[in-house]
This record gives C-alpha cells, sequence and structure tokens, in this order.
C-alpha cells in the first residue's frame, strides 16, 4: 500500500518556488516512474494488486493548470541539465556513465508526461479501472484527526475528500488513508455515513486493542470499519534507518547534489548549473547526483562514485529477500491459524515518495517485489497480493475498540503536539469554534462563500505537515508562516461573515479564491448538521476579535516557559544610543515600545541614551526611566568611532552614579554601539547582560569589510556576542546571519521580533509640523496616486532602486507621486539623482510619529526596496496602517511579508520587477486593499507586544535567577 500525498504549496508566481518544487520533484521522481513500473508490469502480464492513497490536496495540484506548466518547465529543465551533464561529464569513468544514465532517464519521463497529456489522474484512473490499483482517499488536507476538536471539522476533513476522489475518479472511494495512521474513535461515525469501509492503523493500536487476536487478521471497529494493522516486520526492512535496505551503501546519496556541488569556488560552473537553481540563486537539489552512500562513516568528499547498475543489481538483492521473508512469514502465520481461517494478511504501507524521491533505487526494488511475489504464485498458493478493499471483504469479524494512535514517534500525538508545536493548536482549535458559530449564520451567497473559504483556510493550516516540519526543525519558518497566515485568513473571512461587510467579503473571497483555487465543490452547507452539535459559544462583543497570541518564532529557545506564573518585577538596564525624541533609524523605535511594554507590565525600566537638546536629561515618559547623559566631545572633531567611545564612557559614569542608589537585576544592550559600557558594567556590578542584535556591519555592506572603520565596528560586534549571556535577534534571518559570523554558543541565541504599536490615525486638525510633507500630499492634486517610503536614507535600504523604477510607473500613471520621508547621508545623492524627474519625486526629511501616521493614512502604496533588511520594522507599521505594501524579498521582510498574501514582493536590487510590481497595485487597487486587511491582522496577531514582552521577560527571569545568591549578593 503506497499513500501518495503533497501539501497544498501552489503559488500564483511564474517562478517555481522552493515548496512547489517539492510537488514536481514528487512528481518526476516517484509518481511517474510509478506509472512506468505499472506499464512494464501489464506489458509483461505480471499479476500485481496494490493500493494507492491519494491526498486531496495532491490531487487538486495535479490538476492544476499553472502547476502542470511549472511541472513541465522542472521535466524541461531536468531533461536539459541531464543532456549538459553528458557532454559535462564525456569520458569520466567514474561519473560519464551515471550522467548517461540520467539523460536516458529525465528524457523518457518528460516523453511519457507529454504521452499522457499531463493527465496523471486520468492515467491513475485507467490502471483502476484494469483491476491492478485500487484508489482510496486520505483527509481533505491531511490533518492529524485526532487533534482535531470538533466533529464539524472532522466531518469537513473526511467529507471533503469523499467529494473531491468522486469528483476526479467518478465513484466514491471504499476506504481511506488516516493521516499519519492518526485514529481517533472520534472519526468512527463519520466514516460510516461517508461509505469509508477499511483503514490502517500502526501495529501497536492493534496490539492493545486486541492482543488475544490472531496477527494477520483485521478488526472490526465498533463503527463496523475493518482496520488492518501495519506489519512491523515488512517496515522495519523498509523504514529503519539502521538496518531498511535504502540505506545501502551502493545506493546513491541523497544529500550529495550538483546543485550544491558546483561552483562552489568556480564562476564558470556557478554560471553552469545558476539557470537550474532557484531564480534568486538560492541553492537547492537539482536531482543530478553522483555519489553513493558509500558508508555511515563518509561524509563530504569521502563519497564514492555512484553506479546504477551496481545499484539495480543491489536493489534484485533486497526484493528478493524481502519477498523470501513474506514467504516465509506468511507459512508462519499460516501453521498458526485453523485450516478454516481466512488466509493471513500482510499489510506493507508506505510512503508513495520514499520510491524514487528519497530512495532513488525504490521504484526498481518495488518491481521487482511485485514480479517476485507473482513467481511465488506460481510456486507456493499461498503467496499473491491483493488490495485493502479486497482483504475487508472477506476479514474476520473480530471486534474491538481501537485506542488513539498514530505511526508517529512515541505511537501517539508527539510528533504534531511536542514543545515546538504546543501553540498550534489552540490556535486551531480556537478558529475551530468561531467557523462553527459562523456556519449558524447562513446569510445570502456571499456570507456562504466566504464561509466555504474560511474552512479552506483552516482545513489548510491543519495539515499535519506543518507541525510535522516544525517538528523536524527543517523548513520551521515556512510552515509556522503557513499556519498563522492561514488562521489570520480564516479570522479575517469570519469577521466580516459576523459584520455582515457584503462589499468587504466579496473583495476577500475573490482574492483568496484565486489565490488557492482549492476545494471547488466544497459547501459548508452539507455539513450543516454536524454544526448544530457544536458547542454553544459566546459571541463576540467587538468588532473585531482579540488578538490571539501566536509564538514569536518557531526558532525561539525550547527552554523558553511562556507560561510562567512568576510575578517579580525587575530593573532592567537598558543602553540604546538613540531614544525617542532622538531618533537615526528603526532602533529607537524598537527600543522605545519594548521598555514602555515591559514598564507597563510592571518592570522598572531605566534607558541609558545620549543627551538631546529636545528633551530633558532625565524624565519619565509612558513609565520609563529614561537617563540623557551628556558626551563631552561632538562627533565631527575625532571620528565617529572615537565619539563612540566617549559615549560610552558617559553611559557608564552615569550608571555607576546610579548603582549607588537603585538596585539593578539584568542590562539589556542595543547593538555594538554600546559595547564598552555594557561589559564595564557586566563586570563591576555583577549583572547578567543581554545583548539585542538588530543588524551587522557585515550585512549592512552586503558581505565586505573593507574599511578599517567597518572592520573595527564587526570585532566590536563579536566581542558584546562573547560577552552576552543571551543574544536576541529579531528574525531568523538575522538568526542564521548571527550564527554563520559568529558561531555563538547554541544556548545563547534567541529569536524574539520587534512589534508595532496599533496604528492610530492621525488627527484631522492637528496640522503637520513638517512644512514639506503637507503640500506634498495635501496639495497634489485631486486623483494623486501617493506612493511612499519611510526610512534612514542609507545605500542598504535601496532607494536608489525605487528611483530607477519610477520612470515606467510614471509612463503608466503620470497622476502618481513618490514621497520620500526620511534622512541620512544618501540624500544628496538621491536628490540628484531624482532630479530630472521633476516635482513627481518629494524628499520630506524626517517625519516625526505623526506626520508619519499622516504619510502612511494619505499613501495608496508604501514600498521598501531595501537590500539588507535584518527586520523591517517600518513594514510593520505600513501593516498596523492597513496600507498595501511592496518589499524586497530579502531578510526579515521577507518573514513579515509573504507575496499575493498580505502584500506584494519583489527580487532585491531589480527595478524592472519592482516597477513592474507598483504597476499591478495600482492597477488592481482593490487586491491590493484586500491584501492590506490581511497584514492587519497579522499585526494584530503574531506581532503583539503582549507575547514579546512575555518572552522577553522570560529570558531576564532566568538569567536573574541564575545570577542572584541565595542571600542576594550579585555574582558572576
Amino acid at each position: 500500500m503506497l499513500h501518495a500525498h503533497i501539501p497544498y504549496v501552489r503559488q500564483p508566481e511564474d517562478d517555481i518556488t522552493l515548496e512547489e518544487r517539492w510537488f514536481c520533484e514528487a512528481v518526476a521522481d516517484s509518481y511517474l516512474p510509478f506509472i512506468e513500473m505499472c506499464d512494464r508490469l501489464l506489458a509483461d502480464d505480471v499479476r500485481f494488486r496494490l493500493t494507492l492513497s491519494l491526498s486531496p490536496t495532491l490531487l487538486d495540484q495535479l490538476e492544476d493548470p499553472l502547476m502542470q506548466r511549472k511541472l513541465r518547465q522542472h521535466l524541461a529543465a531536468l531533461r536539459e541539465l541531464s543532456s549538459r551533464e553528458v557532454f559535462r561529464l564525456w569520458g569520466d569513468a567514474d561519473f560519464g556513465p551515471t550522467a548517461i544514465h540520467y539523460a536516458d532517464r529525465y528524457s523518457r519521463l518528460e516523453k511519457l508526461y507529454d504521452q499522457l497529456g499531463g493527465d496523471l489522474i486520468g492515467k491513475l484512473r485507467s490502471l483502476r479501472d484494469n483491476g491492478c490499483v485500487e484508489l482510496i482517499t486520505c483527509a481533505a488536507t491531511h490533518a492529524f484527526l485526532p487533534l482535531v476538536k470538533n466533529d464539524a471539522m472532522l466531518r469537513i476533513q473526511l467529507e471533503a475528500a469523499v467529494t473531491e476522489f468522486r469528483r476526479h475518479f467518478g465513484t466514491a472511494p471504499a476506504g481511506i488513508w488516516l493521516p499519519e495512521c492518526g485514529y481517533t474513535p472520534a472519526v468512527e461515525p463519520h466514516l460510516q455515513a461517508l461509505g469509508l469501509r477499511f483503514f490502517v492503523v500502526d501495529a501497536h493500536a492493534w496490539a492493545v486493542a486486541a492482543p488475544e487476536a490472531q496477527a494477520g487478521a483485521p478488526l472490526r471497529t465498533r463503527g463496523g470499519a475493518c482496520a488492518f494493522a501495519r506489519d512491523p516486520e515488512a517496515s522495519e526492512q523498509v523504514w529503519s534507518a539502521a538496518k531498511g535496505y535504502p540505506g545501502d551503501a551502493d545506493y546513491r546519496e541523497y544529500y550529495r547534489d550538483i546543485g550544491f556541488d558546483l561552483g562552489q569556488d568556480d564562476a564558470a560552473e556557478w554560471a553552469y548549473i545558476k539557470p537550474y537553481v532557484l531564480p534568486d540563486g538560492e541553492r537547492i537539489h537539482t536531482g543530478l547526483k553522483y555519489h553513493r552512500i558509500t558508508g555511515p562513516a563518509a561524509a563530504g568528499d569521502a563519497k564514492a562514485p555512484y553506479h546504477p547498475a551496481r545499484a539495480a543489481a543491489k536493489a534484485q538483492q533486497h526484493a528478493e529477500h524481502f519477498v523470501a521473508s513474506r514467504v516465509a512469514q506468511l507459512r508462519r502465520l499460516a501453521g498458526q491459524r485453523p485450516a478454516a481461517a481466512e488466509p493471513p494478511v500482510i499489510v506493507c504501507p508506505y510512503d508513495a515518495e520514499l520510491f524514487g524521491h528519497w530512495w532513488y533505487e525504490g521504484p526498481q526494488w518495488l518491481e521487482a517485489v511485485l514480479r517476485g511475489l507473482d513467481a511465488a504464485r506460481d510456486a507456493d498458493v499461498v503467496v499473491s497480493t491483493t488490495t485493502l478493499g479486497a482483504a475487508c471483504a472477506c476479514a474476520a469479524d473480530t471486534e474491538a475498540e481501537l485506542p488513539v494512535s498514530s505511526w508517529g514517534r512515541g505511537g501517539y500525538a508527539e510528533v504534531w503536539l511536542q514543545p515546538r508545536s504546543q501553540w498550534v493548536h489552540p490556535l486551531l482549535h480556537a478558529a475551530e469554534d468561531r467557523l462553527a458559530r459562523a456556519a449558524r449564520m447562513q446569510r445570502g451567497d456571499a456570507c456562504a462563500r466566504a464561509l466555504n473559504q474560511a474552512a479552506r483556510e483552516l482545513m489548510l493550516a491543519q495539515s499535519s505537515d506543518w507541525t510535522f516540519i516544525l517538528d523536524a526543525d527543517t523548513f520551521t519558518t515556512y510552515a509556522a508562516r503557513r499556519i498563522q497566515d492561514h488562521v489570520a485568513q480564516c479570522h479575517q473571512l469570519l469577521e466580516a461573515i459576523e459584520q455582515q461587510q457584503i462589499e468587504q467579503l466579496s473583495l476577500l473571497t475573490d482574492a483568496r479564491e484565486k489565490l488557492t483555487p482549492f476545494l471547488p465543490t466544497l459547501d459548508f452547507r452539507n455539513v450543516t448538521f454536524a454544526f448544530a452539535d457544536a458547542p454553544d459559544i459566546k459571541p463576540v462583543t467587538e468588532s473585531r476579535p482579540q488578538p490571539v497570541p501566536i509564538p514569536l518564532s518557531t526558532q525561539v529557545v525550547q527552554a523558553l516557559d511562556l507560561s510562567r506564573t512568576n510575578v517579580r518585577k525587575l530593573s532592567i538596564l537598558m543602553l540604546a544610543w538613540e531614544y525617542p525624541p532622538r531618533v537615526i533609524g528603526g532602533l529607537a523605535r524598537a527600543v522605545c515600545d519594548l521598555s514602555e511594554q515591559l514598564a507597563a507590565s510592571g518592570h522598572i525600566i531605566h534607558v541609558i541614551t545620549c543627551f538631546t537638546e529636545e528633551a530633558p536629561a532625565y524624565a519619565v515618559v509612558n513609565g520609563v526611566h529614561v537617563h540623557r547623559a551628556h558626551i563631552l566631545q561632538s562627533i565631527q572633531p575625532t571620528g565617529f568611532l572615537d565619539w563612540v567611545f566617549q559615549m560610552n564612557l558617559a553611559f557608564t559614569d552615569t550608571i555607576l552614579r546610579l548603582s549607588q542608589q537603585l538596585h539593578f537585576d539584568v542590562i539589556h544592550a542595543h547593538d555594538w554601539l554600546v559595547y564598552y559600557t555594557a561589559k564595564e558594567v557586566k563586570e563591576t556590578l555583577g549583572l547578567p547582560l543581554v545583548a539585542t542584535i538588530h543588524a551587522t556591519e557585515y550585512g549592512r555592506n552586503q558581505g565586505k569589510l573593507e574599511t578599517e572603520t567597518s572592520q573595527r565596528i564587526h570585532r566590536l560586534e563579536a566581542k558584546l556576542m562573547a560577552s552576552a549571556d543571551r543574544l536576541i535577534v529579531c528574525s531568523s534571518f538575522m538568526l542564521n546571519e548571527i550564527r554563520s559570523l559568529f558561531e555563538p554558543a547554541a544556548d545563547t541565541l534567541i529569536c524574539i521580533p520587534n512589534g508595532v504599536q496599533p496604528f492610530q490615525p492621525p488627527e484631522p486638525d492637528a496640522g503637520s509640523v513638517n512644512p514639506i510633507l503637507s503640500p506634498a500630499i495635501q496639495g497634489a492634486g485631486v486623483g494623486t496616486r501617493i506612493i511612499c517610503f519611510l526610512g534612514r536614507l542609507v545605500h542598504e535600504k535601496g532607494v536608489h532602486v525605487l528611483i530607477d523604477a519610477m520612470p515606467a510607473v510614471f509612463a503608466q500613471f503620470p497622476n502618481a507621486k513618490l514621497v520620500i520621508a526620511g534622512a541620512g547621508p544618501t540624500l544628496p545623492s538621491l536628490q540628484a539623482q531624482a532630479a530630472g524627474l521633476g516635482e513627481r519625486i518629494c524628499f520630506t526629511g524626517f517625519l516625526d510619529e505623526h506626520d508619519k501616521r499622516l504619510l502612511l493614512h494619505a499613501a495608496e502604496l508604501c514600498v521598501f526596496p531595501s537590500l539588507y533588511e535584518p527586520f523591517g520594522l517600518v513594514a510593520l507599521e505600513a501593516m498596523a496602517s492597513c496600507t498595501p505594501l511592496i518589499v524586497s524579498d530579502t531578510g526579515g521582510l521577507a518573514e513579515i511579508v509573504e507575496h499575493y498574501v498580505d502584500g506584494f514582493n519583489v527580487p532585491p536590487a531589480d527595478r524592472g520587477a519592482l516597477s513592474r510590481q507598483i504597476i499591478l497595485a495600482l492597477e488592481q487597487p482593490q487586491l491590493a486593499k484586500a491584501l492590506a486587511q490581511t497584514g492587519l491582522i497579522k499585526v494584530q496577531t503574531r506581532y503583539h507586544f503582549h507575547t514579546i514582552r512575555q518572552a522577553t521577560s522570560e529570558v531576564y527571569y532566568q538569567l536573574a535567577d541564575r545570577f542572584v545568591h541565595p542571600i542576594g549578593i550579585f555574582r558572576h
């Protein structure tokens, strides 16, 4: 039995994304070879029968014209690259024959796909009609059913799957693959109502339910379904990491691929391989691998060359061993049964993608197994292949009550519910309850469509793939984002339903249906009876649901105990060279917001920062004690780094004076500029040190440290990190950058994003204090399309790219105007660059908070084309203002904004792509506004300050507890 499934990864972009390659690789490596195998077996009159389960997410993507086109491009690229490899490796005795093998293989698979007209579903239907392959379904989005809360959602998952199966294959499925073999007794009434007569559970569930039952016999559940047990002996021979066939030394090594091997130190090689990796240059597996596993001790260059003929011989040998083992097992089981009993059944379920994708020789092995079992059938009547449906028809009537179980680690729910994913299911359950409540509000076609889409969003969030990825700790950022964004979309639709916002409902539903054309026949009215039994939930009393705290990052260290009940208030020294009203960049805003949030929660916050004429030397601002230190010299006479040293001397003197009267628990330093103070105070007062790294000199300079100043700053960053007891970064991008540049201890590095305060619209009568802003936005004329940028004017912000993109925009929209708000060293060069475009580009200089809100309120579109961006707080501010935005697909911005979900992404430094995206956003303002609405929901959930301050407080508590002696004496 093979289970075929790929999560729903479709994206609207023309280029194939990394996650879409999962789909393309599964088809090229596993599904097309499976079809080839079946055709060969049928041509040779081999008698074989097997069961194949197909998830609705896979079927809908196989049917999707956009995914078919991307798949065709993928196959063409494989054929092209493998043909080029033949010439590159011509005459190479080690790798040349393998290159020829690949060229033949991918040319053959591309031809097969073309012969099928891209219709793999039709081909599977014909194999079913032939009688050799039994097709069954799976839950609609592969949800782990034991963790679904309501009967209503269980019914939707199962009924939608049956409906999709019938749409694709013309008949209802007789059985189902429960995702992850995840069984719960709650599914029984739904299986019975939908005619799903059989499924598979793991062996331990079968043994617990009926320890006295004979091995090799299925069970009948209380609901009347037939439960087959996965055979542990057959499973171990394939799945076991230690004993399984796929680990043999002669088989192909999966992780050694020319997508990573070529071009590491050779520009010509990189130019050769670059067209076959992702469009942004990110390296990926191409599918062409020339090394074998070799052995457990072999790594990297120690891997020996791969020989396809030798691996094929080994696959044949392993197949013969597997067949002999099953024949012996069947003889043993038959000898233990009464003569009149039904023959024993061995159920061997595997993921279809194992064969070909992960285990390259898997299709050869499987074909040899089926041929061997057919031959054994002639030699010994006890052996034959069958399907689950056929075995179910003659199964014994032993009845038992199965426990909740799965085939995952530990046998229950551990894989899908553990520390990394414990935040997920409360979110899903809350959305389930709200969907159940909304289902009782059937008020016209617009609401019905929106409710259907809300159900799709929640079902997509329920996919077990995302929590599996969180457990595996691989593509965790992507998986967490998929969960959070689908849940946010669900809530946004339900909010509009509850408020009867019919026009917005249509816009939102249209946008989401276009992005996710999935389960097209889904109709909530088919499961109304299930909703009728849902618990009565108190209605929402506010116009918008309360923000649901969502975990800050899947990279947040597991040791954080966010449920801590410790309410002890701490005294924190916060060190930052800028703090409002002295604002140079985003650091000031981030430190101010965090300080005020911590103070609001009861902590005592003392901020040490630079003196400014605009504020007193000491003040309590929104609960925060702000101490502004006088610095003895200005920046100009001796240079910036010398001024930084003088600033640290002033900070240190201020703190030491304060320490004579005040008690502190923790130092929190922000960026390298306060390193000297942080180190001195830590050692003098014996305090723990937390450091937040907002950006790196390496990143700001695009990987170049060419000047002595840059090199000194880089060294100071390293020293700060070495001194810190905990390092906080604001994004997964920064986390990876810090790891690669400085290699800090694993237990010190924590990812906690910045947050943003709720957006307050500008007061209409307050006026603008900026003399340029008001004319720019209020005197622009009726119908002016205002595009804005806000931020510090430095090279890494990419404003020069935006200016280069604007002529094409102005040609399409003569009434467009670009307003650039901010100050910085590149202002003169940017003004010179924009001079030829006249008054259509306006520079306002620095804006205070009121004027910033005024500009965001007036702008139709915000654009942030950064070349390097550790986080991107200004993007959060735009989202909080519900202003549509375009950002570079880089750094923290790429984590905040998801393309066509809550904004638009473009490659960094690509003025053509940027101009095209601006034009599209201006051409489709309703789409842009719908995405902005989704962005607003994301800000209110994922970047909510409640969770951010809670996680930061927990860092403080852990260090304060470590550094405090039982009698109250501080020690290091």
